[in-house]
């Protein structure tokens, strides 16, 4: 269903890609956006229990329409990129994932897709974000991402 990888060589084992996901703070979620065109935007994110977590100020969002649109999705993230001039490339590691996002806007399980972001984002400050955005817990949504395939790649200095 997924594409191989093109360049095998500068496959990343699953677990560095794991960790990639899990250290990021920040990356670009793509949707299927307005009148056909994708839509990629960068997001802060927090990844765990196997799961991406992406927070909306609004419950209207081009995002949430694209989710609502169709909730497949990709997610990249890229750490480390250098341009090597004289050899006309870059050194970077990346990963990108391919899943199904649903919206959460409201409820216990709101307050739960919040805290399992700030856990991946910012694990010491979990309780204080929850009491910071407790006051726009109705205006705000949640994306939960499933991954369904992912795959890391990274081109390291020679």
């Amino acid at each position: 269903m997924f594409r191989e990888m093109r360049r095998k060589d500068r496959a990343m084992p699953a677990e560095e890609a794991e960790r990639l996901l899990a250290e990021g703070d920040w990356g670009v979620l793509a949707v299927s956006g307005d009148d056909g065109y994708p839509y990629g935007v960068p997001v802060n994110y927090g990844y765990t229990g196997g799961r991406i977590y992406v927070h909306s100020t609004s419950c209207e969002s081009h995002k949430l329409d694209g989710i609502r649109r169709n909730d497949k999705v990709s997610f990249t993230v890229v750490e480390g990129h250098d341009v090597l001039k004289e050899e006309f490339s870059t050194a970077f590691s990346s990963v990108v994932v391919f899943g199904r996002a649903r919206i959460i806007t409201e409820g216990p399980l709101l307050r739960e897709a919040m805290r399992r972001m700030m856990e991946g984002l910012a694990p010491d400050m979990t309780e204080a974000a929850e009491e910071h955005c407790a006051h726009s817990m109705g205006s705000m949504a949640m994306i939960e991402i499933t991954p369904e395939h992912i795959t890391g790649k990274a081109r390291r200095r020679t």
